[in-house]
């Protein structure tokens, strides 16, 4: 498993790689051991640390989880216990559930990850800073990766959407073969993105 652990505007150290790697190596082992990479995130948090892991699985399936603590080895603590329920939830669900189309009718797209736009000054709307290190004005490419989108029925989507911890999930409509889209709303709540409708 490829591992990337990594500090939001800071330096992150030997031990807390170590202990990260350690750490999320017996979690994610435990119930795929061959998945493909975990990546880690570090940063400063009002409180102390916030920790952000993400992990893809050869089954197609990306995982989050977060922590927070009083110091970043807490804060790894945290997310890497949520990540285990998830991952222990989800081999759980793949039992029970039947595993015919799982890869069926996958399709492979690209995930493009933009920068943020900076907060613009409403009365300077033709100010040079807007396109500041961005080409033509469009926004700056952080990262680009494959995305495989899979055919299931909404509530498998529904299920893998809860236990990824992403804020969006597009997929194929295993009824009518059209592409649909679920997300997290504002108030906790999970939207569904269907262009057929109900046709």
């Amino acid at each position: 498993m490829q591992f990337t652990i990594s500090g939001k505007n800071m330096d992150t150290g030997a031990a807390f790689q170590e202990h990260a790697q350690a750490q999320l190596e017996a979690a994610i082992s435990k119930y795929f051991p061959r998945a493909v990479a975990a990546t880690v995130t570090l940063e400063k948090d009002t409180l102390g640390f916030a920790v952000r892991v993400h992990v893809n699985l050869t089954t197609g399936m990306d995982m989050e989880a977060n922590g927070k603590g009083g110091d970043a080895h807490l804060a790894l603590d945290e997310a890497a216990e949520h990540i285990e329920k998830r991952l222990r939830r989800y081999k759980r669900r793949l039992r029970s559930h039947r595993p015919d189309h799982h890869e069926q009718g996958q399709i492979e797209a690209i995930m493009t990850v933009l920068n943020a736009p900076a907060d613009v000054d409403d009365d300077a709307p033709d100010s040079d800073d807007l396109t500041k290190g961005e080409e033509d004005g469009a926004p700056a490419i952080l990262a680009e990766m494959d995305y495989p989108i899979n055919t299931m029925s909404l509530e498998e989507a529904i299920m893998r959407f809860d236990l990824s911890g992403q804020p969006a999930l597009m997929f194929r409509n295993q009824s009518h073969q059209g592409l649909n889209m679920i997300y997290r709303r504002n108030d906790g709540s999970i939207g569904w993105v269907d262009p057929r409708g109900n046709r």
